[in-house]
């Protein structure tokens, strides 16, 4: 399913997907992963949660009208501040790319979408210093995020299938018919576009759910954190 169906969608991406599918396919074939199983990366959870939630300052500095999201020039604005450089009409790829409602502005889950484009996909540097997006522990927090997207990627081709999934579920939680149970639903939340395959961004934005981050207006204790 993997390989052939990737194909045959690599027609139907975004410029952005496009690339961020490469990049996340070389990244698998280069990479040499630690992980060695799906439980040994949910205990990084805190952590990683701990490092979203670092950066919701800067979201909320960017909010100017502080309606909950980002437009355009606010997008804009805050890269600028990060002193990432982009074309406007980059920034609106960007997002549009992250705009995973179609609700025509970024909300903080969302936000951190697209840092993580920006940041994987290489370019440009953050002026002055050795960090992408001047926000260091981020971007350790992305890598991670990337091998564990690696992780489930058996067969390298910069996406996760279903398969891939429920086997890596299965490892995590191996009880059978539940593992298999959990595996689906996992996927399904994931599969944003319902295509049938996850890309990386799908992957990230279901996985600040998974570690329990909310959006500025959603009410606490409204998540699908657990995995099991």
């Amino acid at each position: 399913m993997g390989l052939i169906q990737s194909q045959e969608q690599r027609g139907q991406l975004t410029k952005i997907e496009r690339r961020m599918v490469q990049a996340m396919a070389e990244r698998a074939q280069k990479a040499n992963v630690t992980l060695k199983t799906f439980n040994t990366f949910i205990l990084k959870f805190p952590k990683i949660d701990a490092s979203f939630e670092a950066v919701r300052e800067v979201f909320n500095k960017a909010d100017k009208n502080g309606d909950g999201s980002l437009d355009m020039e606010e997008l804009k604005l805050c890269l600028q501040e990060l002193q990432v450089e982009y074309s406007d009409q980059e920034v609106e790829e960007f997002h549009h790319e992250s705009d995973m409602d179609s609700s025509h502005g970024i909300q903080f889950k969302e936000f951190i979408v697209v840092l993580a484009l920006i940041y994987l996909l290489g370019r440009p540097t953050h002026t002055g210093t050795e960090s992408a997006i001047g926000l260091p522990d981020l971007e350790a927090t992305f890598d991670e995020i990337a091998e564990a997207f690696v992780f489930f990627d058996r067969n390298k081709d910069g996406y996760v299938s279903k398969k891939e999934m429920i086997w890596a579920i299965n490892e995590a939680s191996p009880s059978g018919r539940q593992g298999h149970r959990i595996g689906v639903q996992r996927f399904e939340e994931m599969d944003w576009d319902k295509d049938g395959m996850i890309t990386f961004k799908e992957f990230l934005f279901a996985f600040t759910d998974w570690v329990g981050l909310e959006n500025d207006e959603e009410e606490s204790g409204h998540n699908n954190g657990s995995v099991s």
